[in-house]
């Protein structure tokens, strides 16, 4: 099986098979994305309970709830002082990054990766003692990653196709990190009339997906196409 690595085809391919069933699991990224778009207008406890349980079943459609992840043993309520915290008004220009003019000392990098760390702290104080056992809640890159792409919008998610697909092309941002993540920006900025034909094809159907939520299906593609072939 051949691997197609072209960013046009392996967008859209990703996104065709949204548009094939309309109740697919991957719609789940653009309902969580969708609701918190309005986050501004979030004003009561309610307001924060419902985002929580967006965020919770999109993180559940996309793996974050199986083996022996700590979540599964949560309601979705354990999310509510994540989605507080990302509500904070000193993170208000992670929700509109223009990826053009960031840079390694960009002061929205340093927040994102604050805000990143300070999730992680509050799953660990939030969650506790897995399943009343001895081992500890502890957050992963690929939780941390996955909620800041379902929400914001700022980063892909780094999980294992994602990561597949970026190691299978060689680029130098297989972890998540500041140094990583302005390679990450080069990457966007060298590719970015294909990235944003997509955005153009797929903002057709009514939603215009982010940046990071593009590179992410680019990669995560290849990577899906490599599982496939083993």
């Amino acid at each position: 099986m051949q691997i197609i690595t072209n960013i046009h085809h392996n967008i859209l391919t990703f996104h065709q098979q949204l548009e094939r069933d309309k109740n697919h699991r991957y719609l789940s990224w653009e309902h969580c994305f969708l609701h918190f778009r309005n986050h501004a207008a979030f004003s009561t406890e309610k307001d924060v309970d419902t985002a929580s349980l967006h965020l919770a079943f999109y993180l559940a459609s996309w793996g974050m709830y199986r083996g022996s992840s700590f979540l599964l043993w949560k309601d979705y309520r354990i999310h509510i002082p994540v989605v507080q915290e990302l509500l904070s008004k000193k993170y208000s220009p992670l929700w509109r990054l223009s990826f053009n003019s960031l840079h390694n000392d960009s002061p929205e990098i340093t927040l994102l990766f604050d805000l990143a760390n300070y999730l992680k702290d509050i799953y660990k104080r939030s969650a506790g003692k897995i399943n009343g056992g001895p081992k500890e809640a502890s957050p992963t890159d690929t939780l941390i990653t996955k909620i800041l792409l379902g929400t914001m919008g700022c980063t892909p998610a780094y999980d294992r196709y994602f990561i597949d697909g970026v190691r299978y092309l060689k680029k130098p941002f297989t972890s998540f990190s500041k140094h990583s993540y302005g390679m990450l920006l080069d990457f966007y900025r060298q590719n970015s009339k294909e990235i944003l034909d997509a955005q153009r094809v797929i903002a057709k159907t009514g939603i215009t997906y982010p940046i990071m939520k593009l590179v992410d299906m680019y990669f995560w593609n290849i990577g899906s196409q490599l599982g496939a072939r083993k």
